[in-house]
């Protein structure tokens, strides 16, 4: 039998090209501040995140109670995720000749996001949860479970140029600082209401250290 000889040359190359892709995949951005327990599922393997480190596409966040995970990516968007929370970073493209891409899936709990300058040109910035599309055009908001019963998603736009909130059964503008709306299983957005005190305090507490 003969024995298949790979140049040395190649089994480089393979390696550097692995390289060069893990590389690229984590050009997304940086953990800025950890509270408490945090972890993150990368490759379907769990690690410990510390102060720092790159962030990749692919990344879920999963923090335990009372932790936070505070992140800043490439362009300065801030996302926070809030206590007892799951978030993952499913793309992130910065271009230049085409719109900026930004996906998010919220599998569980609370987050925050203030958008930096990737909504200055065109873009597609969205995060999506089991009820509804939440997009961004340019904002600091936050969205969440827990604020409302029976798995209901709160929005509220905080400040910047808005926020929409879509499935198939309707969608909200959010456009004016403490505008909120609620998406209840199987439900359509409710009109866009302003949130008193009391609730925007409840929703900043889910993701305050």
């Amino acid at each position: 039998m003969k024995r298949l000889i790979i140049p040395m040359f190649l089994l480089l190359g393979t390696q550097v090209n692995a390289a060069d892709m893990a590389s690229k995949n984590c050009r997304v951005g940086a953990v800025a501040q950890l509270t408490g327990t945090v972890e993150v599922v990368r490759n379907k393997e769990t690690i410990t995140p510390t102060q720092g480190m790159k962030i990749c596409r692919g990344d879920l966040f999963k923090t335990a109670a009372g932790s936070v995970a505070e992140l800043t990516l490439r362009d300065g968007t801030k996302l926070t995720v809030g206590k007892d929370s799951q978030l993952a970073i499913r793309e992130y493209r910065i271009y230049r000749s085409k719109p900026n891409l930004a996906l998010f899936d919220l599998v569980q709990g609370a987050f925050r996001s203030i958008t930096g300058s990737i909504t200055k040109r065109p873009h597609r910035f969205e995060v999506t949860t089991r009820v509804a599309t939440i997009g961004v055009r340019g904002t600091d908001f936050w969205g969440g479970y827990g604020l409302t019963p029976d798995g209901a998603l709160d929005v509220v736009m905080l400040s910047g140029k808005g926020v929409y909130v879509k499935n198939d059964k309707g969608q909200v503008e959010l456009d004016k600082h403490g505008l909120g709306t609620t998406i209840a299983v199987d439900g359509a957005p409710t009109e866009a209401k302003t949130w008193g005190e009391e609730k925007l305090g409840r929703a900043v507490a889910t993701i305050t250290p």
